[in-house]
């Protein structure tokens, strides 16, 4: 196959040139000029821009493929490899006396089976995937194995259990462990457990991703705990969707130079981020941590008591625990930047705020929000407008700051489930950063852009077979329509855009995606080829 006549922006952030890309079987055998009789396919990219497929750093497409494998809403966006198991949350390993629990906690289905991370990998693999996945193995699900949901330090044989189960994983494939410090039952963890962890990860050579402890008024001390545990560790630090949240708004220039210090001092740390503004998790993940151990009807009737309401409202407010970066909202009563997104059998409160919600109440907020939790069933998905968009342009120019998504691999399907999963950052994602930031309101050149999405993240992860745009290289490409891009998903948001198209359309001007040579996406149009390959790390 040739790609003919293209712009080649090729990932190392030098501007793009004319030229040819020519692939045999899975790599790029040849850049320059290739004849069109060479070719038993030749796609003729004139006009377009062609670059290395997208590597999205920060991802949690765990469990989707297991109901959408072909990545559709990804895969159309340009995006060629996902890195899972962030946050703190892996599939596996579930092997521990905390099993069980955890696998009711997390809704595992009886038919995902495994124990390993290695047999999570390998049911993975059967799925003919529409993209390439590699994944971190999760500090949360590590130690709710050895400790369920306890809030103590562990003991030395808990921590050494911990630590096998890390090693295992990463001889099975893992990049590196995740933490998400903010989520229960990583929260409960200190700094010395995670350390600890980490040394194995790091005689490995993983990365250690964290979703920091508190993104908002802890956010500097947050940051400096991460780069704590990669001095002390030894392992490469990530620390992810680092842009300050409500709480830590115009503290960017302060948390980059927190980085950029760090690296002075010899650490290799770097940030990841997306670009939308806000989030969608459901009512009831903003609650204290230790309530999320509850089932649906145990956490009702808590709910329904005023005093236990009293007690956790002033939780919330208190944030000892850090909650994650849109408990900032409840924390300061912005009820007003807390919209309904999803309201499954609640008529007339989709796009409505919780602000707006209580005036028709006639109710005081707090009451309406725990009201709806229970009402629903804690199904109800929200919409939280926590992050300032000054702050997101600020941070997506700095050097050591590479794009990620936030987001699970779907697809549209046409069923209510649609509307469960719906998220802009899976379908719209990289289009959009494309069409507002590089194209309709530039921030950055179309080369740092693309550096920011392949060479810079297949670095980071290592993987040093693609990223960019040489031969010898894995054949993953995206082509790319700046005149005509456009991300199809955004406009849901009901502060900046009417509250209406849902569901979303896939991304225009995306008419070519090449995973592993073979071609996925074609004229636009996504093609039968899954030729996605399950990625692992290789112990040294």
């Amino acid at each position: 196959m040739g790609i003919l006549n293209g712009r080649i922006v090729d990932g190392s952030g030098n501007p793009w040139y004319y030229g040819d890309i020519g692939i045999v079987g899975k790599k790029i055998e040849r850049i320059g000029r290739v004849g069109r009789a060479e070719c038993r396919r030749a796609i003729d990219a004139r006009n377009l821009y062609v670059c290395p497929g997208f590597i999205d750093i920060h991802t949690h497409s765990d469990l989707t493929p297991f109901d959408h494998p072909g990545c559709d809403s990804t895969l159309r966006q340009g995006v060629t490899t996902h890195l899972n198991g962030n946050c703190g949350d892996s599939p596996a390993p579930l092997k521990g006396p905390g099993a069980a629990a955890w696998r009711k906690h997390t809704r595992m289905r009886d038919e995902w089976d495994w124990t390993s991370f290695g047999e999570y990998l390998r049911a993975l693999e059967s799925l003919r995937l529409g993209h390439h996945i590699g994944t971190l193995v999760g500090h949360n699900t590590v130690r709710a194995m050895a400790m369920g949901w306890q809030r103590r330090e562990p003991n030395a044989k808990e921590l050494r259990f911990m630590k096998d189960l890390v090693e295992q994983s990463m001889l099975d494939g893992a990049f590196g462990l995740s933490t998400g410090l903010v989520y229960p039952v990583g929260c409960f963890a200190k700094t010395d457990e995670i350390v600890e962890l980490c040394k194995v990860v790091a005689r490995y050579g993983g990365m250690y991703a964290s979703h920091i402890r508190g993104e908002r008024e802890t956010i500097m001390k947050a940051i400096k705990e991460a780069i704590e545990i990669g001095r002390r560790s030894g392992a490469r630090v990530q620390i992810s969707h680092n842009c300050p949240k409500q709480g830590a708004s115009g503290r960017t220039k302060e948390s980059l130079g927190l980085v950029e210090k760090a690296r002075g001092e010899g650490l290799e740390v770097t940030i990841d981020n997306d670009v939308h503004t806000d989030f969608g998790p459901t009512l009831g993940h903003a609650l204290p941590p230790y309530l999320h151990e509850l089932d649906k009807a145990e956490l009702a009737r808590l709910l329904a008591d005023p005093k236990v309401r009293a007690k956790v409202r002033k939780e919330m407010i208190d944030d000892k625990l850090p909650a994650p970066g849109y408990g900032g909202l409840y924390k300061h009563g912005l009820f007003n930047r807390i919209f309904i997104l999803y309201a499954p059998g609640l008529k007339g409160l989709e796009g409505k705020t919780l602000a707006q919600l209580a005036k028709a109440r006639r109710k005081d907020s707090w009451d309406v929000y725990f009201d709806l939790i229970i009402e629903s069933k804690d199904t109800i998905v929200t919409l939280c407008d926590y992050i300032e968009e000054k702050d997101i342009r600020a941070l997506m120019v700095h050097p050591l700051m590479m794009f990620s998504s936030d987001c699970a691999a779907c697809a549209l399907t046409g069923s209510e489930k649609d509307r469960a999963e719906y998220s802009p950052c899976s379908y719209g994602e990289y289009p959009g950063i494309f069409e507002r930031y590089v194209r309709d309101e530039p921030v950055l050149s179309i080369q740092e852009a693309v550096r920011k999405m392949t060479s810079f993240p297949a670095q980071k992860i290592g993987l040093y077979d693609r990223g960019l745009l040489r031969p010898g290289m894995v054949a993953d490409i995206a082509a790319i329509d700046l005149s005509r891009i456009k991300d199809n998903a955004t406009n849901l948001w009901p502060h900046k855009y009417p509250f209406v198209n849902f569901p979303p359309r896939y991304p225009e001007g995306i008419p070519y995606v090449v995973v592993a040579g073979q071609l996925a996406v074609d004229r636009g149009r996504q093609t039968k080829v899954r030729a996605g390959e399950v990625l692992r790390q290789k112990a040294p």
